[in-house]
């Protein structure tokens, strides 16, 4: 079976990780895959860097010149199945496989997502059979698939379980570990101003920032006003999550979407404590008080409070982080999200290859 994983944006963000693991993991059961961004792109890059098939869009943007590039490259009956985001992806995998024997799209709705589909999402719905994969609940509630279009379909998201952080970093540091976007910079500038009320009392800290705010010179410019110059590490994007969260001893997540699923499952895999504002994606995967705390507001003081409290119990944080670590292997594997994908592969091909 084959399946194109069309992610338009150049960004890598969680859903562009979403696509090139499950890709990558299919390519390895013998699926034909390839993960499809635009040529140079920090998606493209980062996909290469683990291990998936990379379709180069060209330069020339939209989802005409999409469905064209991947037309050019790929054989004309394709794909059994492409997956998709966003409407200019669904149209652009609509018009690619526009004329081809059998084929279909799947729209995968990320977490906390909802369907608020265009123009063009109403036209790719017409030229192509859409199925809709969804993340938490098939379909969350309100949030229903538009009517006329096949069941739904569900694949939570999970990741690996890897071995536990140890809790203190080299030569007996303190580490914390702050994961966000660019679009949550502000939410990120609270938690370096946290960290920079802990370096006070804890002279062996050190703070991580992982994600794509770690590119960002004006947060860079605060950490150093801040006098966290030589204390804050800007790892970006690690190829290895395992080694970025070495010696981790609690976890900030600021981010939305899976970017917020995906930051927290990762800290809870390796064993790490959750810290995060209170959200509907946060409270899906991270019971308060169990997994990690979760605040109503950001406010530095009173964030720097609780990761203090947590600093200073290390039983506490042991428990939460083999509490965490169970969960994902219960409820959140990388197992399962394959096997929501495959089932999704499988559906999508089966229909498409049917009389209809």
């Amino acid at each position: 079976m084959r399946a194109l994983f069309l992610h338009g944006g150049g960004a890598w963000d969680g859903g562009a990780r979403v696509f090139a693991t499950v890709a990558h993991a299919l390519a390895s059961r013998g699926y034909e895959t390839w993960f499809a961004a635009p040529a140079g792109s920090e998606a493209a890059v980062q996909a290469v860097d683990r291990g998936a098939q990379v379709l180069a869009l060209s330069e020339r943007r939209g989802a005409r010149a999409d469905a064209a590039r991947v037309r050019e490259v790929l054989p004309r009956d394709f794909v059994d199945v492409v997956f998709v985001h966003d409407d200019a992806e669904h149209l652009a995998a609509a018009l690619a496989i526009r004329g081809a024997k059998h084929g279909s799209v799947v729209r995968r709705i990320a977490a906390g997502g909802k369907i608020q589909p265009t123009w063009r999402g109403r036209r790719a719905q017409r030229l192509a059979t859409t199925r809709y994969l969804y993340t938490s609940e098939s379909p969350p509630s309100g949030h229903a698939a538009p009517s006329g279009t096949p069941v739904p379909l569900r694949a939570e998201l999970g990741v690996g379980v890897a071995e536990a952080s140890s809790g203190t970093g080299p030569g007996g540091a303190t580490v914390l570990v702050c994961i966000a976007t660019r679009e949550s910079l502000r939410r990120a500038t609270n938690v370096v101003r946290a960290a920079a009320l802990l370096a006070q009392r804890h002279r062996a800290l050190t703070l991580r920032v992982i994600g794509s705010v770690a590119l960002d010179g004006d947060l860079k410019l605060l950490a150093a006003a801040l006098g966290l110059g030589r204390r804050v590490e800007w790892l970006g994007h690690p190829p290895d999550t395992s080694a970025a969260l070495h010696g981790a001893t609690a976890g900030w997540v600021v981010a939305d979407g899976d970017d917020a699923a995906l930051g927290a499952l990762d800290l809870m895999a390796h064993g790490v404590v959750v810290l995060s504002e209170r959200s509907s994606i946060a409270h899906r995967y991270v019971s308060h008080g169990i997994h990690g705390t979760l605040m109503e507001h950001l406010d530095p003081a009173l964030m720097a409070a609780e990761t203090a409290v947590l600093l200073a119990d290390r039983d506490r944080r042991t428990a939460m982080g083999a509490a965490g670590r169970m969960r994902v292997e219960r409820e959140f594997s990388l197992r399962d999200m394959l096997a929501g994908f495959e089932q999704a592969v499988r559906s999508s091909r089966e229909r498409t290859a049917g009389p209809a």
